[in-house]
């Protein structure tokens, strides 16, 4: 019965794409450019979902983070593939610079980030209450 499973999940592994599903490679860019120049200095609306990816020592740390506006604030929820998710507290954007608190059972985490020309990438550092520092990477989902 092993052996059997075993060839399923070969077969399934190595079978070729399903005829009408394209398949789609994404490749992370771990950087933000900079604003073309003259760009206009406006707050950017970061509202949307975000993949994102943090190393945390080595590990890789993946999720949702859900950003929307209520009352003319930023607000939302971050949701790691392997965790619970957590509330937003707070996001704020000053010219290019992202500061967004994150509520945590052991304590607020902050994650201070550069946003790219764009708009669409957000690279930074988690900083947690212990003190430890991660690298992090959002990327913004495609809108349609």
């Amino acid at each position: 019965m092993r052996h059997r499973l075993f060839a399923c999940a070969l077969m399934l592994a190595t079978a070729a794409p399903v005829a009408g599903f394209a398949q789609e490679t994404t490749v992370l860019t771990t950087t933000c450019a900079k604003a073309p120049s003259g760009a206009a200095a406006s707050e950017p609306d970061l509202s949307g979902q975000w993949d994102f990816y943090m190393d945390v020592g080595g590990i890789p740390s993946l999720g949702l983070l859900s950003i929307g506006r209520l009352d003319g604030r930023f607000g939302g929820t971050l949701t790691p593939t392997r965790t619970a998710p957590v509330v937003l507290r707070s996001l704020t954007v000053t010219d290019r610079k992202v500061k967004m608190i994150v509520g945590s059972g052991e304590g607020d985490v902050t994650y201070d980030a550069t946003l790219s020309g764009a708009g669409d990438r957000m690279c930074g550092v988690v900083v947690y209450h212990g003190g430890e520092r991660y690298p992090m990477v959002a990327q913004r989902r495609p809108q349609r």
